[in-house]
C-alpha cells in the first residue's frame, strides 16, 4: 500500500533518515554498553537470544506480501528490527526493557522506543504485554507511530493473541489486529489461530474476518536460536 510522493518527499525522507537512524543506533549502542557492564543478577549475565519470524499475507484487493521481524534479548534488554511491518517499503528499529512479575500467574511488560524510515517515517512508542497462567497465554504487541513523513499524525497499531496449549507442541485461540499495512473496513479484525511447535521452530496460521469483507490469511514461521 504505497503512497504517492510529493516533490519534496525525497528531501523529507532523507531528513527522516538523518534524524531517526542516529537516535535508534545510539540507543542500541548505549544499551549494548549497559548490557556489557558487570552485574550481580543472573539475568544480566545471560547470553543474547536471537529470533526471527517471517509472515506471509494474503490480503483482499492486494498482492500477496511478506513481513519479517528479527529480535534479540539479553536479560531484560530487547531489540528488534522489522521490514514491511507497519507499511510496505518501510523498515523500523525498536529497543525496549522487559519487566516481569509472578510465578504461577506471570505478567510481562516491555516498553520501548524506536523509529520508522522508508516510504513512511516517524518515531515509535511501543508496549508489549504478556500474561501467562498454565496453558493459557495472552500476548499483545502495541505501538503508537507518529507518521511525520506522511503527515498523517499518530496511529495505533496492535497485534493481540489469546491462546491455550492443550499440548506443548500445539496451541489454538483467537487473534486481533489493527493495522495500516493493508486496508480494512473495520478498526480491528479478528479471527482464529492455530500453531504448532517443534524444536526451535513455530508455525502458525491466522484467519482474519472469516468470510467477511476483510477476510485475510497470514502464515508465520518463527525460529528461536
Amino acid at each position: 500500500m504505497l503512497t504517492r510522493r510529493s516533490k519534496g518527499s525525497h528531501a523529507v525522507r532523507a531528513e527522516m533518515e538523518r534524524t531517526c537512524w542516529p537516535v535508534t543506533v545510539g540507543l542500541l549502542l548505549a544499551s549494548s554498553a549497559l548490557a556489557g557492564e558487570p552485574a550481580s543478577t543472573e539475568a544480566a549475565r545471560e547470553e543474547w537470544t536471537p529470533s526471527v519470524s517471517l509472515f506471509w499475507y494474503l490480503a483482499p484487493g492486494q498482492k500477496n506480501f511478506w513481513v519479517v521481524n528479527a529480535g534479540a534479548d539479553h536479560g531484560p534488554l530487547h531489540v528488534e528490527l522489522r521490514y514491511h511491518d507497519e507499511f510496505i517499503g518501510t523498515g523500523s528499529a525498536l529497543i525496549g526493557w522487559k519487566l516481569e512479575w509472578g510465578e504461577t500467574v506471570k505478567l510481562g511488560l516491555t516498553p520501548g522506543v524506536g523509529c520508522l524510515v522508508g516510504d513512511q517515517g516517524g518515531p515509535i512508542l511501543g508496549l508489549d504485554v504478556a500474561l501467562g497462567w498454565g496453558p493459557l497465554s495472552f500476548t499483545s504487541q502495541n505501538e503508537w507511530l507518529g507518521e511525520v513523513q506522511g503527515g498523517k499524525g499518530w496511529f495505533f497499531y496492535s497485534w493481540t493473541e489469546l491462546d491455550v496449549r492443550p499440548w506443548p507442541w500445539m496451541r489454538a485461540g483467537i487473534v486481533a489486529q489493527r493495522t495500516r499495512l493493508f486496508q480494512t473496513a473495520h478498526e480491528f479484525i479478528f479471527g482464529p489461530l492455530i500453531g504448532f511447535s517443534a524444536w526451535k521452530l513455530d508455525f502458525s496460521f491466522y484467519w482474519f474476518a472469516p468470510g467477511g469483507i476483510d477476510q485475510t490469511f497470514a502464515v508465520k514461521l518463527a525460529l528461536t536460536f
